[in-house]
């Protein structure tokens, strides 16, 4: 039975380019009445720059006025910023409405830009395990505020250039695995991928995805894999990836 099947129908993708903020919308009513904005405005502008990050979520659950990185109908990265909880430490998660971006002088691009400069600095541990005559798998771990919303500046957190993107898991918010596309060989990672994806997955009360992607480009493509009897027994890629693999090196 082949592998490959013609990928699943999809919903239409939201008019906003893959890899770029939502456009948000304007709010006319005074927003310091109202939750996060008063919390989002008490933050000193001096600190709050350094307290923006991007943390993964459902792109459903993001409301028209969201700044986020769209990477598909699942999920995107949202623009948060780090401010007090309760108790006054800095523990809780805001999220940024679009319309504050003009109230802080400043434009969605340029706090996303911020942000993902601020992610550069956080304690991500990223390790690289060899797999023999495919490239190696590599697991991103980041326990902190952004977890596996590092997808988004992956090619940075691995230190390598991805120009075919890579297959990706993401069993758990706070963990990424990745295999870099270089020949047709790094596709016979797909069902190892999926075994550990759904090993890990299955196990963690934060999970994110059953499923193995394709990142390539800022979008994040699902295979949509079946399996039977524990064995893989197709995935439904885009058209784009099987042009890819025609034209991958064979080794």
């Amino acid at each position: 039975m082949p592998l490959f099947r013609r990928n699943k129908p999809a919903s239409p993708p939201p008019p906003q380019q893959p890899g770029t903020a939502q456009a948000p919308a304007s709010s006319s009513e005074d927003c310091t009445a109202h939750s996060p904005c008063r919390e989002l405005l008490a933050i000193p502008t001096a600190q709050r720059d350094s307290l923006l990050r991007l943390i993964l979520g459902r792109t459903r659950d993001l409301g028209a006025d969201a700044i986020s990185v769209y990477l598909n109908d699942e999920l995107s990265a949202r623009l948060v910023v780090m401010g007090p909880g309760e108790s006054g430490a800095v523990q809780r998660a805001y999220a940024v409405p679009g319309h504050l971006a003009e109230r802080w002088g400043t434009t969605p691009p340029d706090l996303l830009r911020r942000a993902l400069e601020n992610m550069r600095g956080d304690d991500v541990e990223v390790a690289a395990h060899e797999q023999g005559e495919t490239s190696p798998l590599y697991t991103v771990i980041d326990q902190g505020v952004s977890g596996a919303a590092h997808l988004v500046r992956l090619e940075q957190a691995l230190g390598v250039d991805l120009p075919n993107g890579a297959i990706v898991g993401i069993p758990r918010e706070h963990q990424l695995l990745a295999v870099p596309i270089r020949t047709a060989r790094d596709i016979s990672t797909i069902e190892a991928m999926l075994n550990l994806v759904r090993d890990v997955g299955a196990r963690a009360q934060d999970r994110v995805s059953l499923d193995v992607f394709w990142l390539h480009k800022g979008r994040l493509h699902p295979f949509n894999a079946e399996v039977k009897d524990g064995r893989l027994e197709r995935i439904f890629p885009p058209d784009e990836f099987r042009t890819l693999l025609d034209a991958l090196p064979k080794a």
